[in-house]
């Protein structure tokens, strides 16, 4: 007598990539080593910045591409560097309600070259 099995798919999925991790880890090789030499080859360019404005927090995010590696990336708050959030290109940062915020990426890479996203906002109040 045969017995029928039901597996979900992220366990096939996952037991799958157990099974061939060396293909994950190719791929991911050869697309990393063909785009850092393209890289190397393109300006470091700012493709989007954005601060989004919540009940006591912002949520900024910034987009580039090209530059040498490595590429940092940090972020300044009222003109006061956070390194807890530097090298992320998302971040979540809590304010005080009514108050102006500066806040400022700068992202650099290994040639000196460097963009900035900027931008200023009101901190909203409410409910978290």
């Amino acid at each position: 007598m045969r017995k029928s099995y039901k597996i979900a798919l992220p366990a096939v999925l996952a037991a799958g990539l157990l099974m061939a991790p060396g293909a994950l880890t190719s791929s991911a090789s050869a697309s990393t080593t063909a785009s850092s030499g393209s890289a190397a080859m393109m300006a470091l360019t700012l493709n989007s910045g954005s601060c989004e404005g919540l009940a006591r927090r912002f949520l900024c995010s910034v987009s580039f591409s090209g530059g040498v590696a490595p590429v940092a990336i940090r972020w300044f708050v009222n003109g006061a560097n956070v390194p807890a959030f530097d090298n992320r290109s998302f971040v979540g940062i809590g304010c005080q309600p009514t108050f102006s915020y500066a806040i400022r990426a700068v992202i650099s890479d290994a040639t000196g070259a460097s963009v900035e996203f900027n931008t200023t906002s009101i901190c909203r109040s409410g409910n978290p």
